[in-house]
């Protein structure tokens, strides 16, 4: 009995994850979407950073590069990015430039 509880209830915290994870992503996508950027038909070394944690349903600040020499290069333009956005908006928040995409692949909001 406790050792199946106990496996659903883990179960239950990884789809809980899931979600979470999900809507940071989509919510990326949408952010972007609404500067007419789709960022999954941008080309390969590119990065995309945004500042954490999410506030409500967006994020405070964004960074983006795309079609660079090597992924190193294109998360440090997306940090930079990210950076000069939260200046320019003056956002004193705690947030926190970090990057969340790298290519394709979703990073999360860790």
């Amino acid at each position: 009995m406790f050792k199946n509880t106990l496996y659903f209830f883990l179960i239950f915290l990884f789809s809980l994850e899931l979600v979470a994870s999900n809507k940071a992503r989509v919510t990326f996508i949408n952010q972007l979407s609404k500067w007419k950027i789709d960022y999954t038909s941008l080309s390969i070394n590119k990065a995309g950073a945004a500042c954490l944690p999410l506030k409500g349903n967006t994020y405070e600040a964004l960074g983006l590069s795309y079609q660079l020499a090597d992924e190193d290069y294109a998360k440090k333009i997306a940090i930079d990015g990210c950076e000069q956005m939260k200046k320019k908006k003056k956002i004193l928040s705690g947030c926190k430039c970090e990057i969340i995409f790298v290519n394709d692949k979703f990073l999360g909001d860790k």
